[in-house]
């Protein structure tokens, strides 16, 4: 029987252990993206050291921000005399600190013209968390001038091994403020968030068998959530939070379950010989996307809920890992056309009449993760010798190495936005 790329790799483990889409990411218009004139940012106090230092320090997050958020052409404006040339916004901010606390105040004016302001809002934040602030303010920045919500405060939850085994680790989405979630000492796999941000599902081996654990990541207390014998592999949590789904085998061939995160038996979803694995929801929780054998080699399936109806979408030598977009339209994945292939990112739309390749072949590129706005994909890729975490374009421009963990990383999923 033929299974999908991760369930070999799953089963693996001892228990003891192509049409063009355009995807630009310019305005809704398809103009270039309004500019951002950023001249430095100020200390409430000149003569403070300490305010300078951090008004400085505050203005290279932002910075940092605002243009991994590619809404902006960012500008760095030396003299305030000289404005910024077909600039739209101009940012400003004043900071000072004291004691442990840090204050902020942001102005976002027209570039040009009176420069009349269009927002402006004061911040007080604990010290320590002068990074989550720059972050608010990027958001803050993006809702103001676009309409559209930032993703500077999104996370990325993935597994590593640094450690000598496999634990779920997260980091903010520009690789900064890296953090270890587990220490099952074991194999841990697979994280997922929960839409409000505050619990994490994911699969452990600590107790013998790949049971499904959720860490509730306010208290950073977890619990058992489903140790069937066998597979227990969480596909995400539904769009409202009050479920999850799941690939269990039960000791058989895998197969679909749904389960409210309450608790109580699990809902079949699937019932076939071969191995139907890694489910993911469509943003309204009607339908379900999912890798199955039952054509032979692993394709792209779609299951609507209500009917029980399955169409299927690809037609690859292999397909693994479908994520839902946020926005509905298109299914990343990874795949590869030929045998003799890589594994690269594809989308596909949700008719199956549109294929568009996003890598190819450099490196192995596996397990895509959509960003809650939709514009981009993490995933893991082999292109620097080792697997790590990339993000790049929903089109696939602009690949970036997230961060350069030490020891190797997969399975990445991006938190919801605010979270």
């Amino acid at each position: 029987m033929i299974r999908s790329g991760l369930l070999l790799l799953l089963l693996a483990i001892p228990a003891s252990a192509s049409t063009e889409i355009k995807l630009a990411l310019t305005g809704a218009t398809g103009q270039p993206n309004p500019g951002l004139a950023l001249p430095p940012f100020e200390a409430e106090d000149p003569r403070v050291g300490a305010d300078a230092l951090l008004a400085k320090d505050l203005r290279e997050v932002v910075r940092q921000d605002l243009m991994l958020s590619r809404r902006f052409e960012v500008t760095d404006e030396v003299n305030a005399a000289e404005p910024v040339k077909g600039a739209t916004w101009r940012l400003t901010a004043k900071a000072s600190k004291n004691a442990d606390k840090v204050s902020v105040r942001i102005k976002l004016a027209n570039a040009e013209g009176d420069r009349e302001t269009v927002f402006e809002r004061f911040y007080r934040q604990d010290a320590p968390w002068m990074r989550a602030l720059a972050h608010r303010i990027a958001d803050d920045v993006v809702k103001a001038a676009t309409g559209r919500e930032g993703i500077a405060r999104t996370r990325i939850a993935f597994a590593n091994n640094r450690t000598g085994h496999k634990e779920i680790w997260a980091m903010d989405y520009d690789g900064n403020a890296l953090a270890r979630l587990t220490d099952d000492r074991s194999i841990a796999l697979l994280p997922r968030f929960s839409p409000d941000g505050r619990f994490l599902v994911y699969t452990s081996y600590k107790d013998g068998n790949p049971d499904l654990w959720l860490l509730d990541l306010e208290t950073g207390h977890s619990r058992i959530f489903s140790n069937q014998q066998g597979l227990n592999i969480a596909g995400g949590f539904s769009p409202d939070g009050t479920k999850i789904l799941m690939t269990l085998s039960r000791g058989k061939s895998p197969n679909l379950y749904l389960k409210e995160v309450a608790g109580g038996p699990a809902e079949r979803l699937t019932s076939h010989f071969g191995a139907d694995s890694t489910p993911t929801f469509s943003p309204d929780a009607r339908q379900v996307a999912f890798v199955s054998d039952r054509s032979g080699n692993p394709q792209i399936h779609v299951l609507d809920i209500p009917t029980k109806k399955i169409t299927r979408l690809t037609g690859l030598n292999w397909c693994d890992a479908p994520a839902w977009s946020p926005t509905g339209e298109w299914i990343a994945f990874a795949g590869r056309a030929h045998n003799k292939d890589k594994m690269d990112i594809f989308l596909v739309d949700i008719t199956g009449g549109q294929l568009r390749q996003l890598t190819h072949g450099e490196g192995s590129n596996e397990d895509p993760a959509w960003s809650p706005d939709g514009r981009f994909l993490a995933f893991s890729s082999t292109r620097g010798n080792r697997s790590q975490i990339w993000v790049m374009d929903a089109d696939g421009a602009a690949p970036r190495l997230m961060a350069d963990v030490p020891g190797t990383s997969a399975t990445p999923h991006w938190s919801p936005a605010g979270r």
